[in-house]
C-alpha cells in the first residue's frame, strides 16, 4: 500500500469510528423513551435486551417519505452512503447488545461500550449501480500481490449528475491454506482492523460454508475419547462385534511439546524467585515483569498450537471410523477436577499441571470442527469422566489399582490394559448407558429420559439415539 492508500484509509475508518460512537449515544439517550410507530407506541430496547433497528433507523436515517428525524445522521456525513450507515448501526447494535446481556448477568455496574481505538464497520459485498462496494478477487499474473481486496472510498468523490467514487485496491498477503479455504464467491462478511502495536492493517472475513448432512446406514459405534496431560487423547472404538480391535485405537502424544513446556516452567520458575527477592529487598523489577509475561505468552501460544494439532489428528481418525459406521463420540469432560486438587491436597506440582490444562478448549474445538463435517450436536457429547478412571471396563468393579499412571488392574476379574485405554472404554460405555437405560437415576439424567451434554448443557431426545441398541452387549 501507498502512503496515500494508508491515510485515506485511515480517514476511512476513524469516519466509520465516529459514526459508531453516535449510534451508542443515540441509543443511550432514547433507550428509555416511548415512540409512535405506526398508531403504536413502542421502545427501542425490546424486553429481550436486544435493539430495534426499525426505530433505530427511524431516529437517524431520512427516506422520501420521512424527511426529517431528531438525528440527521445524513447531515452530518453527507459522503457516507445509506449502506453504510446501517453496516456502522449494526456494529453499534452488536457491541450495545453484548454489553447489555453481560450487564443482565453481572454483580457489578459494567461500562458502557466506547469505541476509544479506531475500528471500522461491517462491510457487505453488494453490487450497487452496477459496481462492487467491496469485493476480493485473485490476480494471478500481477507480480506486486495475487489477493486483492478493492473497495469504495466513499470519502473522495465527484458529484455530476451521481456520486463518482474512486476505488482502494489493497494487496493482501495470505498463505496457501487462504488460497484453497477463501473463496471470493462466499464471502458474506469483511472487516478491516488496524493493530496500532503493529502498525498493520488486518482483513477478516466471514464466508458462508455448506455443512455436509450426515446420515449413514452403517452400523453404529461409539467412540470414547478420554482427555489427560501427559497423553492428549486417547481413542477406543466400541461396535456391535464387542470386542476392541487395535487399528481402531488412537494415542495422541507430543513429547516434544511437553519438554518445550517443562523448559518455559523452569525459566519461569527461576524468574519468580528472582522477582520475590527483588520485591522484598525493594528493588526495581519492571524487567523482570516483561520477561515473565513474554514466557507466559510463549508458553500459552505453545499450548495451543499443540492442542490444535491434536484436534486435528483426532479429527482424521475420526473423519476414517465415520466411512465404516454410523458414528457417536463420547467425550470425557472432567468437570470441578480443579476444585477437587485444592491447596493442601496432592502434590503442587500435580495442581500446576492441572490448572494449566486446557481441556474445555480441546472439546469446544472437537465439537466445532466435527460440525463442519456434518456432525450433529446428538453424535458428539460430552459426558461426565468421573471415576472412569478407578472403574473396570470388564466387570465395572472399583477394587482396582493402577501402577503409576500407565497399568490398570482389576483385582476381582483380574483384567490388566492401559489406564487411559480403560477410562476411553468407560467413557464410551456411559454414553451408551445414558441412551439405552434411561431410568437410571443420574445427576446428568434429567427424568424426562433426556441425554444431557455436560458441556453445552444441551438435552439430547433419547429417540436419536435409538441406533445404538446394538451396543447393548457392552453393558453386561
Amino acid at each position: 500500500m501507498t502512503v496515500q492508500e494508508c491515510e485515506r484509509l485511515k480517514r476511512i475508518t476513524a469516519r466509520d469510528t465516529r459514526i459508531c460512537q453516535t449510534y451508542l449515544r443515540i441509543i443511550k439517550h432514547n433507550e428509555e423513551k416511548q415512540i409512535l410507530v405506526n398508531g403504536e407506541f413502542r421502545r427501542l430496547i425490546k424486553k429481550d435486551l436486544t435493539v430495534d433497528k426499525s426505530i433505530l433507523d427511524k431516529l437517524t436515517l431520512t427516506t422520501s417519505k420521512r424527511t426529517t428525524v431528531p438525528h440527521d445522521l445524513k447531515k452530518r456525513y453527507s459522503h457516507c452512503s445509506h449502506n453504510e450507515f446501517q453496516e456502522c448501526r449494526d456494529k453499534a447494535i452488536w457491541t450495545d447488545e453484548s454489553w447489555r446481556k453481560l450487564q443482565a448477568y453481572s454483580t457489578m455496574e459494567l461500562k458502557r461500550p466506547q469505541f476509544k481505538t479506531k475500528t471500522s464497520r461491517p462491510m457487505y459485498p453488494r453490487i450497487t449501480q452496477g459496481s462492487y462496494t467491496v469485493r476480493v478477487h485473485f490476480e494471478s499474473g500481477n507480480t506486486d500481490a495475487k489477493l486483492w481486496l478493492e473497495l469504495r472510498d466513499s470519502l473522495d468523490s465527484k458529484k455530476s449528475n451521481k456520486r463518482i467514487h474512486k476505488r482502494l485496491k489493497l494487496p493482501l498477503t495470505y498463505s496457501p491454506y487462504h488460497e484453497n479455504k477463501l473463496k471470493p464467491e462466499q464471502i458474506k462478511q469483511i472487516e478491516l482492523v488496524y493493530k496500532s502495536k503493529e502498525r498493520q492493517w488486518y482483513a477478516h472475513f466471514i464466508q458462508k460454508y455448506s455443512v455436509p448432512s450426515y446420515q449413514s446406514t452403517n452400523p453404529p459405534a461409539v467412540l470414547g475419547v478420554d482427555l489427560g496431560i501427559k497423553k492428549t487423547a486417547v481413542a477406543v472404538l466400541l461396535t456391535p462385534r464387542g470386542k476392541v480391535i487395535m487399528d481402531e485405537l488412537c494415542f495422541i502424544v507430543n513429547k516434544e511439546r511437553q519438554s518445550k513446556i517443562w523448559q518455559l516452567n523452569k525459566r519461569i520458575k527461576d524468574i519468580q524467585k528472582k522477582l520475590d527477592t527483588k520485591i522484598n529487598n525493594g528493588q526495581s523489577h519492571n524487567q523482570l515483569n516483561v520477561k515473565l509475561s513474554q514466557l507466559r505468552r510463549k508458553r500459552r501460544s505453545i499450548t495451543e498450537q499443540e492442542l490444535g494439532y491434536a484436534v486435528n489428528q483426532l479429527v482424521e481418525f475420526i473423519l476414517q471410523l465415520k466411512k465404516q459406521y454410523n458414528l457417536f463420540v463420547s467425550v470425557g469432560y472432567p468437570k470441578d477436577i480443579r476444585k477437587s486438587y485444592l491447596r493442601g491436597s496432592g502434590s503442587k506440582s500435580h495442581r500446576r499441571q492441572l490448572h494449566k490444562w486446557y481441556y474445555r478448549l480441546f472439546i469446544t474445538k472437537l465439537k466445532y470442527k466435527l460440525k463442519r463435517y456434518g456432525f450433529e450436536p446428538h453424535h458428539v457429547v460430552a459426558v461426565k469422566e468421573k471415576n472412569t478412571s478407578n472403574t473396570c471396563s470388564s466387570c465395572n468393579s472399583t477394587n482396582t489399582t493402577r501402577t503409576g499412571q500407565g497399568q490398570f488392574n482389576c483385582h476381582k476379574c483380574k483384567y490388566e490394559l492401559d489406564a487411559d485405554l480403560n477410562g476411553a472404554k468407560n467413557i464410551a460405555k456411559r454414553l451408551i448407558r445414558y441412551a439405552l437405560k434411561p431410568k437410571l437415576r443420574h445427576p446428568l439424567k434429567p427424568k424426562n429420559y433426556y441425554v444431557w451434554d455436560l458441556l453445552t448443557k444441551d438435552n439430547h431426545p433419547i429417540e436419536l439415539f435409538k441406533s445404538l441398541r446394538p451396543l447393548g452387549k457392552w453393558l453386561r
